[in-house]
């Protein structure tokens, strides 16, 4: 009986001896956004224009739980969950996964690098965040970014619990490391799950003075087609940022090519995308920012996903931004978006039916415009 009795103290004091021999910390962050729009050529037919409340367009809301876990000589486990949410209608921003935005588990090796496994950015898109993209690919839909821009999965999804254009991947294994001198890179993995397989590398180099960064990506096609034929997508980029004064610039340059659907009657699409922008720290509390996205496309598909030969045209993205900071986690911020699409891209179905808020098969070709302007106002606090 004195052995059953002194079990559960002997198990208590080996709980709290392994406590004070590995300290762990978990912590809840996330960010609150939400944003009145008022857009132009919307609905069916795209001649409406409408006023609407929902997440803020470079901001989303979500909820993370993110933890590590000191296991001695420089080592930790690292783990993330992340949930997007639509602060309007308190539901996930996708229906199909909960913790959309991130969900991955690891070891940090310290300066020999870092695994991490799960459904996680792509080395690809890490790059973008860190490096090359103004708004850190905060954006979060056409109207903010070119399709092909952050190296995206554009195969569609043949499974219901997948997502299309995602620029998040799952069943993800990832390597990131340091070195000296401000570089780090990263190479990782995606296993076939039913959304494709992916490799992608990237690499970087971050000082006082400037930022640059390069990377490669490439997506396969979930599904081989008649004849063994499996289509594919590869994407890269290479840029940077430097600081000027209060002002930072940015510019890059990104090379997408996207396989047919159809095997050796279509050729492949292509988007040659170049992106200048600035971020000027006016004032302590305010920031102000510009951005070109212009994508020229070669070949663009049609709405079965093939490439069109001579169906070429732009896509120039135009943004103007304020953010005003009320304390360090709330702001209000303000902006002007200009799409314009000219030529092949008036027939691009991807881009009208994100743009317009209703399916348009057949694009905007015919309908006696050009170009989407949405003016925004909104709010994030973060937490």
């Amino acid at each position: 009986m004195k052995k059953l009795t002194l079990a559960p103290v002997a198990l208590a004091a080996l709980a709290a001896c392994g406590t004070a021999a590995a300290q762990s910390s978990v912590q809840v962050y996330g960010q609150v956004t939400a944003a009145v729009e008022y857009r132009d050529h919307q609905g069916t037919g795209a001649g409406g224009n409408q006023w609407s409340v929902g997440n803020n367009e470079y901001y989303v809301s979500h909820i993370g739980f993110r933890g590590t876990e000191d296991l001695g000589d420089g080592m930790k486990a690292v783990f993330r969950l992340e949930s997007g949410i639509n602060t309007d209608s308190g539901t996930n921003t996708t229906a199909v996964k909960f913790f959309n935005r991130q969900s991955f588990v690891g070891l940090d090796f310290g300066p020999a690098g870092a695994i991490t496994i799960g459904r996680q950015f792509s080395a690809a898109v890490d790059r973008v965040v860190r490096t090359l993209d103004p708004y850190n690919a905060g954006g979060q839909g056409l109207t903010t970014t070119p399709i092909a821009l952050f190296g995206v999965n554009r195969f569609a999804p043949n499974s219901g619990t997948l997502i299309a254009n995602d620029n998040r991947a799952d069943d993800t294994v990832k390597y990131r490391v340091s070195g000296p001198a401000g570089l780090d890179a990263g190479i990782s993995f995606g296993f076939n799950d039913g959304e494709g397989r992916h490799y992608a590398f990237d690499v970087g180099q971050t000082t006082k003075d400037y930022s640059l960064g390069a990377f490669y990506i490439r997506y396969e096609s979930p599904t081989y087609f008649t004849g063994g034929y499996l289509p594919k997508a590869t994407t890269w980029a290479f840029g940077g940022n430097v600081p000027i004064g209060p002002v930072r610039i940015y510019a890059n340059y990104l090379v997408n090519k996207l396989d047919s659907a159809s095997i050796g009657i279509r050729p492949t699409t292509t988007d040659k995308v170049w992106t200048i922008g600035a971020r000027w720290n006016v004032a302590a509390n305010i920031d102000l920012s510009a951005t070109l996205y212009s994508d020229k496309g070669s070949d663009l598909r049609d709405a079965l996903g093939n490439g069109v030969a001579g169906r070429d045209g732009k896509k120039n993205t135009y943004i103007a931004a304020m953010d005003y900071y009320l304390s360090k986690r709330s702001l209000i911020n303000v902006s002007y978006i200009r799409n314009s699409l000219t030529d092949g891209y008036q027939f691009d179905a991807t881009n009208a039916t994100a743009l317009s808020g209703a399916t348009h098969a057949a694009g905007i070709a015919g309908m006696g415009f050009s170009a989407f302007q949405t003016y925004m106002v909104g709010i994030r606090h973060t937490f």
